[in-house]
């Protein structure tokens, strides 16, 4: 029986990595915006759902900048990361936020 070496698995680890980045460079934009993930959950905590988006937005934020770097180029790349791929998604937070607190006072939230 053979040893798995620490060669082995850097080898194992390192073409880990290259699959996972050559696959999301392959996705297209529209597969990249369907690796959103979050979803409001009804049942939980203001709290939680804050902490979940927050979550998922920073997990999200980097896979649009490692493809939009790969695809559009590191000009700007900040900018349209943000504008293109986060900002709707932050909107869509707070819609999802204040429909929460109209069903639990009955009246909608003043706009922030």
């Amino acid at each position: 029986m053979s040893r798995c070496t620490k060669e082995d698995m850097g080898y194992v680890l390192t073409n880990l990595a290259k699959t996972f980045e050559d696959e999301l460079i392959a996705l297209t934009e529209r597969e990249l915006e369907q690796r959103w993930y979050f979803k409001w959950d009804e049942k939980a905590s203001i709290e939680w759902n804050t902490y979940k988006f927050s979550d998922m937005l920073e997990m999200y934020k980097r896979s649009c900048r490692r493809w939009e770097e790969n695809h559009n180029g590191i000009c700007c790349v900040v900018e349209r990361v943000r504008d293109k791929y986060l900002m709707p998604k932050v909107r869509e937070f707070l819609a999802d936020l204040a429909g929460h607190n109209v069903k639990v006072t009955g009246r909608p939230t003043e706009k922030l």
